[in-house]
């Protein structure tokens, strides 16, 4: 049976290095959860600026819409 985390890893773009794994943590200032949390900070962020910019007729619908997480 094939280990199903060697499968995620396989999907991960080349560029995203586990230096700039360290890095997005290090800017947290060593906090994980924090690391996470700007990084859907970034996601929401994009998502919201994909829905004011890009035109629904243009895309028809190809797209799921995104599940923006709400931060407080």
């Amino acid at each position: 049976m094939a280990d199903p985390s060697a499968a995620d890893h396989e999907s991960v773009p080349e560029d995203i290095t586990e230096a700039a794994v360290d890095e997005a943590i290090a800017e947290a200032g060593g906090d994980a959860r924090e690391a996470v949390r700007a990084l859907l900070h970034d996601v929401a962020n994009l998502a919201a600026d994909r829905e004011r910019f890009v035109s629904r007729g243009y895309v028809r619908s190809r797209f799921a819409d995104l599940d923006v997480v709400k931060l407080a």
